[in-house]
């Protein structure tokens, strides 16, 4: 059984991580949301990069309106607030490069392989063990860009409807604290690295769905195809059964890996 004792979240360790990357590191025991609390240092004025982490969230959100699982100790939920000059950039992109990050993170403090499914979540074993929310707002003249992360580390016990599709990482080297710092580093070098989409031959090829059968809904109306390839932009093209080519970007649909 995980010792929450010992794994504590530890600013010192986050930010010796994080020695050569101008970003604050902000640690809470409990709070709504940190892509909520990185929105509200944001309107506060910010002016450098802020990392918020948090033991317990009692309000986590993931993509299209869905709440994220956060007990106390158990997980790392973690949002990066970055300032983009120029205005908005591509969300898909920013998802995508954060997916890359938390899969390098993982394998490095962990010693777990993890694997992609588009756009923004991370699988162990055939189970979602991370999920990833972007979201791009503008404070008067100024735009940001916000990056949470929600990583199941030691969690052993889900709410019935996530019981069959939510797993842990479990692994036995690496703390939260670690993680935080490795994924916030690399997420840090890619974000600021765009629009050079170098990392996408990495995403393609930790994908778990490229080659799969899979559905998805749009519009109402269900499809089914083969994923077939994965853009630099993050876009997926679907071959439906029909050999029609249809193209999926963030926010149009909801994409299911079929069970065979």
């Amino acid at each position: 059984m995980h010792n929450f004792d010992f794994d504590r979240l530890d600013v010192k360790i986050i930010s010796e991580r994080l020695a050569s990357v101008p970003v604050d590191v902000c640690v809470f025991s409990e709070i709504d949301s940190t892509n909520n609390e990185a929105k509200r240092r944001a309107l506060d004025g910010v002016d450098k990069p802020v990392l918020i982490i948090s033991e317990k969230q009692s309000a986590g959100r993931g993509r299209m309106g869905r709440s994220f699982y956060s007990p106390e100790g158990t997980g790392l939920y973690m949002s990066l607030l970055l300032s983009v000059d120029g205005g908005f950039q591509n969300t898909v992109g920013i998802t995508s490069a954060a997916a890359v990050a938390a899969v390098r993170a993982i394998r490095n403090v962990c010693g777990v392989e993890t694997g992609i499914k588009w756009v923004n979540d991370i699988y162990f074993e055939n189970k979602k063990i991370a999920g990833i929310l972007a979201e791009s707002f503008s404070v008067g003249e100024r735009f940001f860009t916000v990056i949470g992360i929600g990583v199941n580390m030691y969690t052993t016990e889900f709410p019935e409807e996530l019981y069959e599709i939510a797993g842990s990482i479990m692994a036995k080297k690496g703390s939260r604290s670690e993680l935080a710092g490795a994924i916030t580093e690399e997420l840090v070098k890619l974000i600021y690295g765009l629009p050079n989409r170098d990392f996408m031959s990495e995403y393609r090829d930790s994908s778990i769905v490229l080659g799969k059968a899979v559905t998805f809904i749009e519009n109402g109306q269900s499809f089914s195809g083969i994923a077939e390839s994965i853009s630099d932009d993050g876009a997926l093209t679907v071959v439906l059964e029909n050999g029609d080519k249809h193209v999926l970007k963030s926010g149009e649909i909801s994409l299911r890996v079929k069970q065979r």
